[in-house]
């Protein structure tokens, strides 16, 4: 019995001390590569206040409470962990995913994660030029899922392409059998001059077979960073499987920078913003079997500005927008959170 313990006990330290070899040969012991294994923090808090232009309600709300953890474990595998803790009073695991980098240019991703597709709906909330996202960021390409992704870098070119195959059930229920998938894919080129082209398809299910209509959607974006201005136009069309017309979304917007040297500010900007849609439905079915118009056709048009204190990766911003909404029809069943209102909110990043 104390021979068989020695030779386990033997045999495992053999192993461990090969496997600590391998690492030493693949990743030098040096303090800059150690420092890639140290997890990094970051969080995103965006608290609002929201006055309706049409009955005079208000709310306070933390829109988000985020919180994400990610690194290195081994040379070439990271991980990233992200929760919001309040997105709107709810508890949401956002992601949580390993990723392999096999060979330079090429990362796999398996677990939860954005589905990829739209350039607005890929950004996060510290990220966001206005309080509230787009339609198109909103309600057209912000999903995410469990599934497996892949995205290339080419040699020698700034082209970036990236898909997946997800469920197409909730992502909050990773245990329901899937008879229908979800698919996305999008490539973009950064050019020198400050401007990126964007292709993007995305087709799913709602809720698997039997619950909704598949829809295509195709999606096409061009984003201009020329010095302290930002402008981006977005157009998607999308097409439901069931007897509904074909939707068509837009999303224009130009941003302004101004550096400024006070105590609690260096940074001014001011945006503006034109949306819109015609009738689109989300694809879920009813007991016949058939698709309605989930959100009427709307234009709106945003005007905002923002102040913040920016020092390295963390800063603070405090934004104000107001949204005017046009309807074709009848406004009057429209909920005031889609209607013409004032929004107010802080949004701290670090």
């Amino acid at each position: 019995m104390i021979i068989r313990r020695f030779i386990a006990a033997a045999a495992i330290v053999l192993a461990g001390g090969t496997a600590l070899g391998n690492t030493v040969s693949a990743e030098p012991a040096d303090s800059t590569s150690l420092w890639k294994y140290v997890p990094t923090i970051h969080g995103t808090i965006r608290a609002m206040y929201e006055l309706s232009a049409v009955n005079g309600e208000s709310r306070f709300l933390v829109r988000n409470a985020r919180l994400s953890a990610g690194g290195f474990v081994l040379p070439k595998v990271d991980y990233l962990l992200q929760v919001d803790f309040c997105d709107r009073g709810k508890i949401e695991l956002l992601d949580a995913y390993v990723r392999i980098a096999p060979v330079a240019g090429l990362k796999i991703m398996a677990g939860q994660m954005r589905v990829p597709f739209s350039a607005d709906a890929a950004r996060s909330p510290h990220a966001y030029y206005f309080l509230n996202r787009s339609f198109i960021g909103k309600h057209a390409g912000n999903l995410r899922s469990v599934g497996l992704k892949a995205g290339y870098t080419f040699r020698g070119l700034p082209v970036y392409v990236e898909g997946g195959v997800f469920n197409a059930s909730s992502r909050t229920d990773h245990t329901v059998w899937n008879s229908a998938l979800t698919y996305g894919i999008k490539a973009n080129l950064p050019m020198r001059c400050g401007l990126t082209p964007q292709l993007a398809f995305m087709s799913q299910q709602p809720g698997g077979r039997g619950k909704g209509r598949r829809i295509n959607a195709a999606d096409f974006s061009l984003t201009l960073n020329a010095g302290n201005w930002i402008f981006e136009a977005e157009y998607l069309l999308a097409n439901c499987t069931g007897p509904y017309p074909t939707t068509h979304k837009y999303n224009f917007f130009a941003s302004h920078r101004w550096d400024v040297r006070l105590d609690w500010l260096n940074r001014l900007s001011a945006q503006v913003r034109f949306d819109g849609h015609t009738n689109a439905t989300n694809g879920y079915t009813d007991s016949q079997g058939l698709v309605s118009t989930t959100w009427p056709e709307r234009k709106r048009l945003t005007l905002g500005g923002s102040a913040s204190y920016c020092r390295g990766r963390v800063f603070l911003d405090f934004k104000l927008n107001y949204e005017f909404y046009f309807y074709e029809g009848d406004e009057s069943a429209v909920s005031p959170a889609e209607n013409d209102k004032l929004s107010a909110g802080f949004i701290l990043h670090f």
